[in-house]
């Protein structure tokens, strides 16, 4: 028996159509997560955007944007395959957005725009479901472009660490140390990361 193009487009819409029914997976697995209808549980985390004052040192006090009046921003931690919930509220005047580095979660909550992952609104909230993974050491930060005005963008202060606890046997650790490195009052540097001297 023959399968016109037609036929094979016919069946290939009603295989999606059912498969949005079933509930899409991420691609590897598990149930994409979004922040369309969030669950009604309480947040896990709650992180808030706004402007604020950090010192870096005595008498070094710069005026940056954070995550919770602090920086580097709150370690949130997590246990791979467990769901989270974080509603993130930008106090803002500019939409922003949220991006969780290293992680495998749907592009929805990813943070990056070139993903399609939609912004904070300016004086706004958005609840963030997903299921945290792989375990390792992580970051949050924000994905918005910088253009000409280096006070956004990765110039700011705002980035966080993230733990996800592995699934098996995290293994036996005497301290947890978690840096995060950051150079404020943005300059061009010549040598990479680090400016030669």
């Amino acid at each position: 028996m023959a399968i016109s193009r037609r036929d094979v487009l016919r069946l290939g819409g009603v295989s999606l159509l059912s498969g949005a029914s079933a509930g899409a997976t991420n691609g590897y697995g598990s149930r994409a997560a979004t922040s369309v209808s969030a669950p009604s549980r309480k947040a896990d985390y709650t992180l808030r955007i706004a402007s604020g004052r950090v010192e870096l040192a005595p008498d070094t006090i710069v005026s940056t944007t954070t995550y919770n009046g602090q920086f580097p921003g709150p370690l949130l931690r997590f246990a791979e395959g467990r769901p989270v919930v974080v509603d993130v509220h930008n106090d803002t005047g500019t939409p922003e957005l949220l991006h969780w580095h290293g992680q495998t979660v749907p592009a929805d909550v990813d943070g990056a725009a070139e993903e399609g992952a939609p912004y904070i609104p300016a004086y706004g909230m958005r609840r963030l479901s997903f299921t945290p993974g792989p375990a390792g050491f992580r970051f949050y930060h924000t994905h918005v472009t910088a253009h000409a005005d280096l006070t956004r963008s990765t110039y700011s202060g705002q980035a966080g660490p993230v733990r996800i606890e592995p699934k098996t046997d995290p293994g036996a650790y005497d301290q947890e140390v978690f840096l995060t490195l950051k150079e404020f009052e943005p300059s061009l540097s010549h040598g990479g990361d680090v400016a030669r001297t």
